[in-house]
């Protein structure tokens, strides 16, 4: 656009010059030859876009051309690699949320029956890749459990002072019955299954 208003401005610049110069020359023959050179440089004046044009090298014309258009595919080619990476985040997700359904719903009833437990929670952490393989890939997986009391029921209170208020190996026995249980279910190590019951944590698969 720049260059267009210059072009104009300079085209009225020469038209009002030659207005005053025909003023000022007396009627001669010298007058008829100024008014064909005025006309001469008028006609390159209006003709000094096309010119400039002619005179651009026609390599460093194709060379910007190509330039540009190779910058622009850069930038596609930029987004569509976001979009993807995008689209299978998502899906990795999705993914994952569904495992995490399916391996609940495969333990939920007999951890009910067998330890009157609930799995509240399944969550799959897995390694960074594209073409996931499991159970081989899964690094660990986080299970959040908590106790059911069936309604109406009634536990006696035993006081035993020849046992220890707390016992520990009995919780070390049931931490490791359900995760064995749940890495047999599963089919996956042991050692990555780290499982959470009311406060207390078993098996931090990350120690391991």
């Amino acid at each position: 656009m720049q260059i267009v208003i210059e072009w104009v401005t300079n085209i009225l610049i020469f038209i009002l010059f030659a207005t005053m110069i025909d003023l000022l020359l007396p009627s001669s023959n010298m007058q008829k030859y100024v008014k064909m050179v005025v006309g001469l440089i008028l006609l390159l004046l209006m003709l000094s876009p096309i010119l400039k044009l002619l005179s651009i090298d026609p390599d460093r014309w194709f060379a910007s051309i190509i330039s540009e258009k190779g910058s622009q595919q850069e930038m596609m080619k930029n987004e569509i690699e976001m979009k993807k990476k995008e689209i299978q985040a998502s899906q990795r997700a999705y993914i994952l949320e569904q495992m995490a359904v399916q391996m609940k719903n495969k333990v939920d009833e007999e951890l009910m029956k067998e330890y009157g437990l609930s799995v509240e929670d399944v969550s799959l952490q897995t390694k960074e890749k594209e073409n996931l393989q499991i159970p081989k890939d899964i690094e660990t997986i986080e299970v959040v459990l908590t106790k059911q009391e069936k309604l109406g029921e009634i536990h006696p209170v035993i006081i035993d002072t020849s046992k220890p208020i707390n016992e520990p190996n009995n919780d070390h026995q049931l931490e490791k019955e359900i995760r064995t249980f749940l890495a047999t279910t599963w089919e996956v190590d042991e050692n990555k299954i780290a499982v959470q019951v009311k406060g207390r944590e078993w098996g931090d698969a990350r120690g391991h």
